[in-house]
Order: C-alpha cells, then sequence, then structure tokens
C-alpha cells in the first residue's frame, strides 16, 4: 500500500482548514495522519485492496470531526483521544455491515465511532 499520496492529500486538507501554524485545541497533522494511516492499513489487511480514494472534501470532514464524535438520537457529544483510534478503528473491523464498503468516510458517519467507542470500554 502506498500511503504517501493520501499523506500529501491530508496535509493539504489540514492546510486548508488550519493553516500551518500549530493550535493547542487541534490536533496535529502528525496525528491525523496516523490515524488514516492505521484505518487504510487495517483496511488493506481486512480486505487486499487499497482504500478507495477520497474527495478532498471528505478527508477535510474527516480531519475536523477526529477529535469528538456525537450521538444523533442522544444528544451527547465525547471527545475522543487520539489512542482511542486503534482499538475503536479494530472493532469497526469486526463488525458486519450489509451493503458496506467499510470506507473511513462510512466508520465517520452517525454513531458508529461513538458504538464501537463503548464496545472497546466493555
Amino acid at each position: 500500500m502506498n500511503f504517501d499520496i493520501v499523506k500529501r492529500q491530508i496535509e493539504q486538507e489540514y492546510i486548508k482548514i488550519y493553516g500551518d501554524t500549530r493550535q493547542d485545541d487541534i490536533w496535529s497533522l502528525e496525528i491525523c495522519v496516523e490515524i488514516f494511516n492505521y484505518y487504510y492499513q487495517r483496511y488493506y489487511e481486512t480486505f487486499g485492496v487499497n482504500h478507495p480514494h477520497l474527495s478532498n472534501k471528505s478527508v477535510s470532514h474527516i480531519i475536523l470531526n477526529l477529535p469528538y464524535c456525537d450521538s444523533e438520537y442522544h444528544g451527547e457529544c465525547y471527545d475522543l483521544e487520539p489512542e482511542d483510534y486503534p482499538p475503536i478503528i479494530d472493532a469497526y473491523f469486526k463488525q458486519h455491515f450489509s451493503y458496506c464498503n467499510y470506507s473511513i468516510s462510512h466508520f465517520m458517519s452517525g454513531e458508529i465511532r461513538m458504538l464501537r467507542f463503548y464496545e472497546t470500554l466493555y
């Protein structure tokens, strides 16, 4: 898997969102890249193919939403930490979803991360 192209896309979108100055209240570019890379590695290990290409808009949306997940039904928002992601991602790939391509976009949608986070707590 060649992650360099994806990494450049993440870097470009991150800079569009946050600029190139470091702010303490947002996750670093390196952390965002690490999470994408972990997800893409697990995707490849699970399916034996590279993750589908994402639009710049999708990458930006994911970057903005990595630090938290919210519940549409319960009106709650949970802050996540970078170290929360590997077990959440691993739990996600153990799920069976009908008619799903297991894209990181699906992983980031709805309450999927929140439910996987709860699973990793117990």
